[in-house]
């Protein structure tokens, strides 16, 4: 088993080299989009949804006395 050591280590060795790269890079479908929309779009979303909140914050607060339209 040992006897040929230095020739096998000289010729590349016992093993096979890998042609390619080690792993592959993975890109998701859709180009890096969330839900098929775009930044622009997920931004407006964002802002939409802000504004919901803001509105129904405000709302119970009115309903509950805790702030008075004047």
């Amino acid at each position: 088993m040992f006897d040929d050591l230095r020739n096998v280590s000289e010729d590349g060795g016992l093993f096979e080299q890998p042609e390619g790269p080690a792993f592959e890079t993975f890109a998701p479908p859709g180009g890096g989009r969330f839900l098929g929309m775009t930044a622009g779009r997920r931004f407006i979303i964002a802002l939409l949804l802000l504004g919901v909140v803001v509105v129904l914050g405000l709302m119970c607060m009115l309903v509950t006395g805790r702030i008075w339209v004047v």
